[in-house]
């Protein structure tokens, strides 16, 4: 993998700010849209290296971003979920929930969904922004982690993890609850932080600290568990499943009986949310490095340094037509890489390829 780009999209750090974004790069078209804490939400021409327009918003954008036909929409530090267009980076509606962190939004039905870190669970008309129904419940009194599950909206049903361990089941015209299946089992946090992916009638969702849970679709029967838990949503691909768990390590598993295909221990940190080519599974650290691992063995090909300390935590995007992936580090820094190859040829003793593992 080669660094093609470094684009400086923080603002002066003011004191107790620790350099921590949120934001996931989209593209759309021959754009990035991306946000961050100090400016606001940005709209970026990568091939010519040009801003296109920024929308500032006090506090910044706190959630990912979700892309649905024109318009982008995200929730802010101001405690506001957004719809904007994306073409001229206006805003279409706002709606205060009061509370900046969010899960990311899900687009469905001309609706749009979000899950608060208080758990509520909203749901909002996507052309107008009016209130539809919401369901909250009491919140966890334990220790919980930052962030919110992202809505999963199936057939009359909308599915959310909670900070109180559960994964609830609710009606998508009331926001009534159908049913709920308690999956924390650990010993510190309970949040159910992780989207639920959706595959021929399974589910497949972790917990934090607790295991990843393969449940039947109707009412969450429990199929397989694997005590390993994590924050972030599992990716399949054919018959395998990858989770990048809390614990530091990305695991590959055969997604039918969660036998352990290979294991990949990152140095430090926490991983984020995986991005999946043919190839490779990307992948970086909250605490120093981007890696690129071989999708078939779990051998670790590349490993990109972003300084000590410093690090990711929102979500890889990699654009297929471009062979490109574009990441926002923590301290507001959107890298542009371009995939290769690995090299065939052995080098000398004395240099070195800095991109090799």
């Amino acid at each position: 993998m080669i660094r093609k780009a470094t684009l400086s999209t923080h603002g002066p750090f003011e004191m107790g700010d620790h350099g921590t974004e949120y934001s996931n790069p989209v593209v759309v078209e021959n754009a990035i849209i991306f946000g961050n804490r100090s400016v606001g939400l940005v709209s970026f021409y990568p091939s010519l290296n040009q801003q296109r327009w920024v929308l500032p918003i006090r506090g910044g954008v706190m959630s990912e971003l979700s892309v649905d036909q024109n318009n982008v929409y995200f929730g802010g530090g101001d405690g506001f979920l957004y719809s904007v267009n994306l073409e001229n980076g206006k805003v279409n509606w706002r709606y205060e929930i009061r509370n900046p962190i969010i899960s990311k939004p899900t687009l469905a039905k001309n609706r749009v969904f979000i899950t608060t870190s208080d758990d509520t669970i909203y749901a909002f008309d996507a052309g107008t922004g009016k209130w539809l129904w919401h369901y909250r419940r009491r919140s966890s009194q334990l220790a919980t982690i930052f962030g919110a599950s992202e809505p999963l909206v199936d057939g009359n049903e909308v599915l959310a993890g909670l900070s109180d361990g559960f994964l609830v089941a609710l009606s998508l015209e009331e926001g009534q609850l159908r049913w709920e299946r308690k999956l924390h089992q650990g010993t510190k946090f309970t949040n159910v932080n992780a989207h639920p992916v959706l595959e021929k009638e399974l589910l497949y969702i972790p917990s934090y600290d607790g295991a990843l849970y393969c449940l039947k679709r109707n009412a969450g029967e429990v199929v397989w568990r694997f005590d390993t838990g994590g924050s972030k949503n599992v990716v399949i691909d054919d018959q395998s499943l990858y989770l990048p768990a809390s614990n530091g390590v990305i695991y590959s598993l055969d997604k039918n009986s969660a036998k352990i295909q290979w294991k990949f221990e990152l140095d430090r940190g926490t991983p984020t949310q995986l991005a999946l080519t043919p190839q490779y599974v990307i992948v970086g650290s909250s605490y120093q490095y981007l890696y690129v691992i071989e999708k078939k063995t779990g051998k670790g090909l590349y490993r990109f340094d972003v300084g000590y300390g410093s690090g990711f935590s929102g979500s890889p995007a990699f654009d297929p037509d471009t062979q490109r992936l574009y990441i926002l580090s923590a301290s507001g820094n959107l890298y542009t890489f371009a995939l290769r190859q690995p090299p065939k040829k052995i080098r000398a003793h004395g240099s070195s390829d800095p991109y090799l593992f």
